[in-house]
């Protein structure tokens, strides 16, 4: 596993750097994908062994040329896609245009993405392709009707991707935090009044350590994590 290189797919979030640091500490050397190269860059800085790449995963031109380099860069061992967009608003309130984007992001970039990594993922089986999806992918609320959605259907790729790989190996998880003091989980109400009450990005970053590291004879094919105390 140390020999494979592990590929984060928005490594300048709070929760994406914490993956690739804790990734990085296995021994593990990270490519790091995401759209503000100074953020990457500082996240580069906490790993022994780094390469930078800004990617926008939704467009398929850059996509596709992102992924062909780093199939030039040696065997793959784990994928961990955390990008993702997040919007408060009504159901008749919304910006469609926002929502478009979301989805481009949450689910279609996710699935796009998995069809350039499979193949690399099977040669250096076993390894593992692990998508960060939330509570909203197993349950609905208000005012997030399209990241709900989104987030649903992230964990319908999962499961059927395990179908399709399984017995050649690659594990396959999705890993479903509630609330985390990181991104969108701070514009909650509950992030702006007790932050200190949420996961934090190290925890989802362990939930990740947990599939990579678990043998090779088994997958947690799904982990939800939530606060242990609650927030609301």
């Amino acid at each position: 596993m140390v020999d494979a290189r592990a590929l984060v797919v928005g490594a300048s979030s709070d929760i994406g750097r914490a993956v690739a640091v804790m990734l990085a500490s296995l021994g593990m050397p990270v490519t790091l994908w995401g759209r503000d190269r100074d953020r990457l860059r500082q996240t580069a800085e906490l790993c022994p062994d780094a390469t930078v790449d800004v990617v926008d995963v939704t467009d398929a031109a850059d996509l596709q040329r992102a992924a062909t380099e780093l199939s030039a860069s040696g065997p793959l061992g784990v994928v961990v896609y955390v990008a993702g967009l997040f919007d408060w608003a009504l159901a008749d309130q919304a910006d469609p245009a926002v929502w478009k984007r979301l989805f481009d992001v949450n689910l279609t970039a996710a699935a796009t993405l998995t069809t350039h990594v499979i193949g690399p993922l099977l040669a250096a089986a076993p390894s593992s392709l692990i998508y960060i999806g939330s509570g909203a992918a197993h349950q609905a609320f208000p005012y997030n009707a399209a990241y709900v959605a989104s987030k649903h259907g992230l964990a319908g790729l999962a499961e059927a991707v395990f179908l399709d790989v399984r017995d050649r190996d690659v594990k396959v998880s999705l890993i479903s935090p509630g609330l985390v003091a990181a991104g969108g989980g701070l514009t909650s109400p509950a992030g702006q009044q007790r932050p200190q009450e949420l996961l934090a990005a190290e925890d989802v970053a362990e939930a990740v350590r947990f599939v990579v590291t678990f043998p090779a004879r088994g997958c947690p094919t799904q982990i939800r994590l939530q606060p242990q105390r609650n927030p609301v």
